[in-house]
């Protein structure tokens, strides 16, 4: 097992945690998180969704700078 850190948003942080908690219950986030890198890794369409949203993302950031 790994632990890690991660840096997120915060809003977005509270929103996937509402969303988990609404959807699995509570103290469900590592499942989830599990479950979503194991989907990366495997789906192709998966990695390219995220890739394009990175980008978008880093597009929005630039354009606020």
């Amino acid at each position: 097992m790994v632990k890690t850190t991660i840096d997120i948003d915060d809003e977005r942080w509270k929103r996937f945690s509402i969303k988990v908690i609404e959807d699995f219950g509570g103290r469900k986030k590592n499942d989830v998180m599990e479950a979503l890198v194991e989907a990366f890794v495997k789906d192709p369409k998966l990695s390219e969704a995220i890739d394009k949203w990175i980008k978008e993302v880093n597009k929005e950031k630039k354009s606020e700078s």
